[in-house]
């Protein structure tokens, strides 16, 4: 009959097979995504940084002279728009140190937020929440009372201009109708 024993391979070669082929597969796949997900100006801006040294300073000078000479229409749209972009965020930063002044000064005493909370009353803060269907607030009363309800509610950032403005609101509803 037909005998197999010529087409076995030796354990030397199984081996190497079963090392090199998961390495070869992985190499192949690695290399099959960096081409698909990497460009290759990504792959060029990747290089490591070096420190310039006094032999490439001559180098360094040409490259800034070419790139403040250059006349390219690619080069003045691309100055143009990080230009822009600079203008954009300069404004952007301006905004937030407007916006983080003014809250500043509309930034409140703890003290003097807790006493007026405090002078809502028990049974305004309880309608308050119950109102708005805010949970949690009967097991911070009930723990401790009229303080843990203040403390629960300046936790939640509500404010007693809030709670003011609401029941002006309701009354206001109230008289209308």
């Amino acid at each position: 009959m037909f005998d197999c024993s010529a087409f076995e391979t030796s354990a030397t070669v199984a081996t190497l097979n079963d090392f090199l082929f998961p390495v070869l597969l992985f190499a192949v796949i690695f290399w099959f995504l960096c081409e698909i997900f990497l460009d290759v100006e990504t792959q060029s801006s990747l290089r490591v940084y070096q420190a310039p040294t006094v032999l490439d300073s001559h180098l360094m000078d040409e490259r800034f002279a070419l790139d403040g000479n250059s006349t390219d229409n690619d080069n003045t749209a691309q100055k143009a728009g990080d230009n822009l972009m600079l203008e954009n965020l300069l404004a952007k930063m301006a905004a937030t140190i407007d916006e983080h002044k003014t809250k500043k000064s509309e930034s409140f005493d703890v003290d003097t937020e807790h006493q007026n909370l405090k002078a809502l009353g028990t049974r305004k803060l309880r309608d308050f929440c119950r109102n708005s269907k805010i949970k949690g607030y009967a097991s911070a009363y009930n723990r401790s009372g009229l303080d843990g309800l203040v403390d629960f509610l300046l936790a939640q950032q509500i404010y007693a201009h809030q709670i003011e403005q609401q029941f002006k609101h309701v009354e206001t509803l109230a008289r209308g109708h």
